[in-house]
């Protein structure tokens, strides 16, 4: 077994952590882990030698989303304002409590939002698919399909509905988040808060909601009102969807009490890398958009494609059964594997302790595992990247021995044997006389 520390950026960096241990019953929420690993001081500090760029949100946090790991942060456990990045929150509640097939009334309460609030323009009575409703709160963030949708899961008023988001958020781990409404409209100068951290737990559990996947990576939603009228287009309001190289959601946020929020999440194709970034409290519209394209261009290079091993690689020996000969193994193909700089990577060769022909150059007699150090225990998040097998092949060939081969062995061993029986008898002589 060996060790080796990857470092594609040439830095003397390090991963902030290694690893989510997790026992087997129901693991700790995302919450937890990510600020265990914040808090984790185990000499290994990415941002010492790698510092992100500096931003003007106020609270951010960098997530890798693939390991599960947090990569960097500020402020990441401040509680702050979150605008309408409360409608993921609401989204949950929802998806998790209404049939999305099913056709949901227009409440009265529609009419009283405030006149600048963002609105798909639902009409009080009208009859709307849930679903339909659910794109347009995620897409446009609009206020009314969310009171709507509320209305419909808690028919005793918004505040009822509420208290369902801090159920939820409750079960999330979300300990330092608190729901206020279910548009993230202050409501009687009380507004939703939470944290970048609780922000980017909330923003994993909506990913794992199809609906809400689906809803967020949709640029652009047409829709037709019960009698047919069409809609204005609605277009996300995400400003990196379809700008920055694989942006595929989230949501965006804006009142005066929060400044301009955004969660981000990205997928790259080449390194099958995803990040989630999360910023509170931009100082614009066009600085939000800034922050979080400055925290993804700094992040997205700490991840890499790396060949730790290369096709017809040497290995080592194996020895040969009957033999004072050994068979070079080499490795059969190129070992490709996704990193992060400063992750520590396991190689183990799986071969057996000696081999007997026939064997021929360039049969497949083992494999090599290459994986994160930390990959023995179980973790939240299935890592394919770092945990990849390369078979390994003789170099030569081995012929199959054949009977006379075997008589020649045994006739060597006979003699062997007498020769250490006639060498005793002579040591047992020696010592009598």
């Amino acid at each position: 077994m060996r060790l080796r520390v990857v470092a594609p950026l040439a830095l003397l960096a390090a991963a902030l952590a290694t690893g989510i241990a997790v026992a087997a019953q129901r693991p700790d929420p995302v919450t937890q882990q990510i600020e265990r690993q914040l808090a984790a001081d185990d000499g290994l500090d990415l941002t010492a030698a790698y510092p992100p760029p500096k931003v003007t949100a106020k609270g951010w946090l960098v997530y890798d989303a693939g390991t599960g790991e947090p990569i960097a942060g500020k402020q990441a456990g401040t509680p702050r304002p979150i605008a309408s990045l409360t409608k993921l929150m609401t989204a949950l509640v929802v998806v998790d409590r209404l049939d999305l097939d099913s056709t949901v009334t227009i409440p009265a309460s529609v009419n009283d939002l405030p006149a600048d609030a963002s609105r798909m323009d639902v009409r009080a009575g009208e009859k709307w698919k849930a679903s339909d409703l659910l794109d347009a709160t995620l897409v446009y963030s609009a206020n009314d399909a969310a009171l709507s949708l509320a209305s419909a899961v808690e028919p005793d008023g918004e505040a009822a509905f509420v208290d369902l988001m801090n159920e939820q958020a409750d079960e999330l781990g979300l300990s330092d988040s608190h729901f206020a409404s279910a548009t993230g409209l202050d409501d009687g100068g009380a507004s939703s808060t939470s944290t970048p951290i609780d922000l980017v737990s909330l923003t994993v559990a909506a990913l794992a909601q199809q609906p809400i996947k689906d809803a967020v990576a949709t640029k652009t939603l047409k829709l037709k009102r019960p009698n047919g009228e069409p809609l204005d287009t609605l277009t996300n309001r995400n400003p990196l969807l379809g700008v920055y190289d694989g942006v595929d959601g989230m949501k965006t946020g804006f009142t005066d009490a929060a400044g301009y929020m955004l969660s981000i999440h990205q997928v790259d194709d080449d390194t099958d890398g995803q990040l989630i970034v999360v910023t509170f409290a931009s100082t614009s519209e066009a600085t939000r958009v800034s922050d979080s394209k400055a925290l993804l261009d700094w992040a997205r290079p700490l991840r890499q494609n790396l060949v730790v091993v290369e096709g017809g690689e040497p290995l080592g020996t194996i020895p040969i059964q009957r033999s004072d000969d050994h068979l070079a193994v080499f490795a059969c193909d190129d070992a490709t594997v996704s990193v992060r700089v400063g992750e520590r990577l396991v190689q183990e060769l799986v071969v057996p302790k000696s081999v007997a022909g026939p064997i021929k150059a360039g049969d497949e007699i083992g494999s090599l595992r290459i994986h994160a150090a930390g990959d023995d225990a179980p973790s939240t998040v299935a890592d394919d990247r770092t945990d990849v097998t390369t078979p390994i092949c003789a170099a030569d060939a081995v012929p199959q021995r054949t009977r006379w081969d075997e008589l020649a062995d045994r006739a060597a061993d006979a003699r062997s044997a007498w020769r250490m029986g006639t060498d005793e008898v002579r040591d047992l002589w020696n010592d009598l006389t």
